[in-house]
């Protein structure tokens, strides 16, 4: 909400619509496992692998907010 500046209602919205997604696409992934022969034990590791990808999406976007700090603090202090 931070960077929304003045379209806050549209990061809300877009922010619940991808906790929506990520609802659906846990119970899809676990079914398709369950459909190809898996078993029900094969959706703890389903949902062990999405929660590690959304650990990584997590790792990358902080990576990137990072260096967008980075570079905006050594462009201020650079050209001062």
């Amino acid at each position: 909400m931070d960077v929304a500046a003045d379209a806050q209602t549209l990061a809300a919205a877009s922010n619940h619509a991808a906790f929506n997604i990520a609802n659906a696409l846990g119970p899809w992934l676990g079914g398709l496992a369950i459909t190809a022969g898996f078993g029900w034990t094969s959706t703890g590791y389903i949902g062990a692998a999405t929660a590690v990808g959304g650990l990584l999406v997590f790792a990358w976007a902080w990576k990137i907010e990072r260096a967008v700090q980075d570079a905006d603090a050594g462009q201020a202090t650079c050209c001062s």
